[in-house]
């Protein structure tokens, strides 16, 4: 069998297929996260000192959509719609709006797409913490001609499979929601995100989901800290972030101590609550 460097398929069908016929192949879009990243050099130079060639590069740029659009009270988001994209259009919320202003550098929301930063699945990703805490959805394709498979994107983030097609994300009527992120700098990579959805009702909060990213191997849901604070009303800032810091577990590595991150990032989920408000 020939192998090539670079796809260019015709279809997501033709993509999938390409897939699996090269299993250390990967699907490229804005290629903003897969043509930096050290693992896909490693993999070619490999591939290069053994005589051979393998499939570094399925282009899908072309074939997975781009649209931003309300239908009813969800949002669709093509996994070809660039960070740019989110801000251009129209039907985004606010606090998905404050999630793709994270990449702070307009050259690569250009190019940065929203299936390329959830399938990355980094911890310091930008969309997935406020995706997260919105019930989103993905419709993944995952066979040819099987048509596409709707599942949560906890879900899928757990057991990744297939193409990212769209991201379905629910716009409840009542429901607020915040996004925050610190990085060193403006243009930096976020070093560490916080995002919260919850409805208030009689002055207490409910359905509170809340999701960090920085924290640790990638970023997730904390039920454990929701569970802290659902059901009760709006703590202060300063007694949320002192409930929040011993439930954070950090590691040290190269972008802060483990002290710094608890304390800052207990600071960022409890300013996310208290800054959350409601979309019509």
């Amino acid at each position: 069998m020939k192998f090539k460097e670079y796809l260019r398929p015709a279809s997501i069908d033709e993509a999938l297929a390409g897939k699996s016929l090269h299993a250390d192949s990967a699907f490229l879009a804005g290629g903003t996260y897969i043509l930096s990243d050290p693992g896909l050099s490693a993999r070619r130079a490999r591939a290069t000192a053994e005589g051979g060639r393998e499939v570094v590069a399925i282009d899908i740029s072309r074939i997975v959509p781009r649209t931003v659009e309300r239908r009813g009270r969800e949002l669709f988001v093509g996994a070809g719609a660039t960070f740019q994209d989110l801000l251009d259009a129209q039907a985004v919320i606010t606090s998905v709006v404050d999630a793709a202003k994270s990449m702070a550098n307009r050259n690569i929301r250009n190019r940065a797409t929203v299936g390329g930063n959830i399938a990355a699945r980094k911890s310091c990703a930008s969309l997935i913490p406020i995706l997260l805490v919105l019930g989103s959805r993905v419709e993944i394709a995952a066979r040819p001609g099987e048509g596409l498979v709707s599942e949560p994107l906890s879900v899928w983030l757990d057991r990744p499979k297939g193409l990212i097609v769209d991201v379905i994300i629910p716009l409840e009527t009542g429901r607020r929601s915040a996004f925050r992120r610190w990085g060193r700098t403006a243009c930096d990579i976020s070093i560490l995100t916080a995002a919260v959805s919850y409805r208030l009702e009689g002055g207490a909060m409910r359905e509170l989901r809340i999701a960090a990213g920085g924290l640790g191997p990638r970023a997730r849901l904390f039920p454990e800290i929701e569970r802290l604070f659902e059901g009760k009303p709006l703590p202060r800032r300063a007694d949320a972030e002192a409930a929040i810091a011993p439930l954070l577990s950090p590691v040290d590595d190269l972008r802060g101590s483990a002290a710094f991150k608890r304390l800052r990032g207990a600071g960022l989920i409890a300013d996310a609550l208290a800054g959350a408000v409601e979309e019509p």
